[in-house]
């Protein structure tokens, strides 16, 4: 104790001197001796740790949680406790192209482990909307009556349809309407029964209209004539591949005719040349 008297200043000045370079090392390493440790998983007092994984933007499946988690038969913490985990379960999208379904489960782990799954109806898909009332044309009751139920520029389809109603036993025509072949539904003698017969196509928006049908606007090229819908199906092909249309068809039981055009007058003898070259027999149509 002497000594400390006799040197008190040189003993203060080491000992600042031992606190610099100790507040210097702890600094570096980044180590601060007045923080409080965290709680560890598992031992008595603890406070359990959750971890949360949270979904996935987008509506896509989450990965795996991270942390000490792991996949089946999972991980198991230091002391040999299976760390608790929550799942949130994601919220059903709004659907995309793909036709991925919502997730109809959800599974929550408690603070002890143990899993519990829990049921979730999916929702209910909306209810389709009732196709529209056909309108009907005024006039008499009696007459003659088609039902249109579609028009389209590539003939093939035309066709197939045509067929398809052929089956159902709908009296089917097939009829030019500019570029386009319309198919259409009937004669009818009667309003009601073009309606009905509507109503038995409602799922191809149809349109009653009142008369038969007015004959082809314009210059038609006539380049062959079947007895089954099927057949003029090659001859659509034949044309296609060598560039030539627009093809229509003229159908009237028992004739399914199959035309080009409409032709302005200016093209008519050079389009009449291609398809004469084709080895087809052609015939003019106004």
């Amino acid at each position: 104790m002497r000594w400390l008297r006799d040197n008190w200043i040189d003993a203060l000045i080491f000992t600042v001197f031992a606190i610099t370079v100790v507040g210097i090392v702890l600094f570096l390493t980044g180590v601060n001796p007045f923080r409080a440790k965290p709680p560890v998983v598992g031992q008595a007092g603890g406070v359990t740790q959750t971890h949360v994984t949270k979904p996935v933007a987008g509506g896509e499946k989450p990965g795996a949680p991270q942390g000490n988690t792991g996949e089946a038969g999972g991980q198991t913490g230091e002391n040999g406790t299976t760390p608790p985990v929550t799942v949130v379960p994601l919220l059903p999208g709004t659907g995309n192209e793909t036709g991925a379904k919502p997730p109809t489960e959800k599974t929550a782990t408690t603070s002890s482990g143990t899993g519990a799954v829990a049921q979730q109806r999916p929702a209910k898909p909306p209810a389709s909307a009732k196709p529209a009332a056909v309108k009907l044309p005024g006039g008499p009751e009696t007459g003659v009556f088609r039902v249109s139920v579609g028009a389209f520029s590539r003939p093939e389809n035309a066709l197939a349809l045509a067929e398809k109603l052929q089956k159902q036993g709908f009296p089917v025509r097939l009829e030019p309407v500019g570029r386009v072949t319309r198919v259409a539904v009937g004669p009818y003698n009667t309003r009601s029964k073009a309606a009905a017969a509507a109503a038995k196509l409602a799922s191809y928006e149809p349109q009653v209209y009142r008369g038969d049908s007015p004959e082809p606007i314009g210059t038609y090229l006539q380049v062959g004539a079947y007895q089954k819908l099927a057949s003029a199906s090659g001859l659509v092909k034949k044309l296609r591949d060598a560039g030539i249309g627009p093809v229509v068809f003229y159908y009237q039981k028992p004739w399914l005719k199959v035309w080009v055009g409409p032709v302005e007058p200016s093209k008519l003898d050079g389009l009449k040349e291609r398809l004469q070259k084709l080895g087809l027999e052609v015939v003019e149509v106004r």
